[in-house]
This record gives C-alpha cells, sequence and structure tokens, in this order.
C-alpha cells in the first residue's frame, strides 16, 4: 500500500516565507506521489495541537532565523521527544544571543542556507532521497524512481558546481591602494 509523505516544517517568525519556498520545491518534484506538508497552527497553538502535527512525520525540517521564537522553541522540542528525522536548517546572518545558546545545544549540525533558492535545493534533494525509500513505502513506479535519480544527480551537480566556484579574489576583484602617489 502507497504511503503519504509528511513532512512537517517548523520555521522561527523571522523565516515565516520560507515555508512558502519549500511547498514550492516539493510540488516542483518529478514524481506524483502524496506529500503532505504540515505546520503548527498559526494562532496560539496548544502543546497537544503541535504534537499532533509533528507525531507521525517522516521528516521535520526546522528553520531558524536570527532569534528563536514561539512556538519554534516547542515545534523543536517535541520532535526531538518524539524522535522524528530532523534536518535543522538556518540562515541566521545576526543570531541573537538566544540563537547562539539554542544553536549550541543541537544534537545535529545545522545545515545553513544563504537564499531561498539554496533553501529550495537542499530540501528538494532531501525529498527526493527520502522519495527513494528502499521498500518503496511511496508506491513509486520506475520511471518515476529514474525521473528522481536523474532530478538527484543534476541538483548534486548543481551543488558541485557551487562548491568549487571561486571566491574573493579568485572570483576577480579590484585592489585598491590607499598609499598616496608619488608621481605627482
Amino acid at each position: 500500500m502507497t504511503e503519504t509523505l509528511r513532512i512537517f516544517v517548523g520555521v522561527t517568525l523571522d523565516l515565516e516565507a520560507e515555508r512558502g519556498v519549500i511547498g514550492k520545491a516539493i510540488a516542483e518534484l518529478p514524481v506524483q506521489t502524496p506529500i503532505e506538508i504540515r505546520r503548527t497552527p498559526p494562532l496560539l497553538p496548544t502543546h497537544e495541537e503541535i504534537f499532533e502535527r509533528i507525531a507521525n512525520c517522516d521528516r521535520v525540517y526546522f528553520l531558524l532565523g536570527n532569534d528563536i521564537t514561539a512556538p519554534a522553541g516547542l515545534e523543536w522540542e517535541t520532535a526531538w521527544r518524539l524522535e522524528r528525522a530532523v534536518l535543522p536548517l538556518r540562515r541566521s546572518p545576526r543570531p541573537t544571543p538566544a540563537a547562539q545558546e539554542f544553536q549550541r545545544f543541537s544534537p545535529r549540525p545545522w545545515l545553513d542556507f544563504r537564499s531561498a533558492t539554496e533553501l529550495a535545493r537542499i530540501v528538494s534533494l532531501d525529498v527526493a532521497r527520502l522519495l527513494q525509500h528502499p521498500i518503496n513505502r511511496y508506491g513509486l513506479t520506475v520511471p518515476e524512481l529514474e525521473r528522481l535519480e536523474i532530478y538527484i544527480r543534476r541538483l548534486d551537480q548543481l551543488q558541485a558546481t557551487l562548491d568549487k566556484e571561486p571566491s574573493g579574489a579568485e572570483g576577480g576583484g579590484v585592489l585598491l591602494d590607499s598609499r598616496p602617489r608619488s608621481d605627482k
């Protein structure tokens, strides 16, 4: 029987728009399989509501911005207590002391992303790999599995290209000499 891939997306308040990025990235996967994206109710969620939404998820994406905010902390704690598969992602160019302390106690390393495009690539690759379950829990056909494999290779190649892009002076630049000129 085909199962639904259940995903929970927890975010801090400054990254609320990234939920849409994740939804769009998942919608663009080259397969047709049921995927459910969950979140905490937006208005005054109870502990029970958060617990219910996370309890049987296959993956929890937790996005941390510059500060840890409610109810994100409770989502984080609940996901770990329920032993869900959490992928901690962060975009924290100016983290508050509370966010720094929160990051320090993560049981898994954080993956950094700098843009919506980078977040979409990370999540797309992760979801594609989840869909490649060894016993085909999600009922993908052979052509879908082949398309998924091509998609994963393309995303891996894109990442390899991004990793090799020159930075600093290797990428070109202008050097300015601040010394006074003596040819005057």
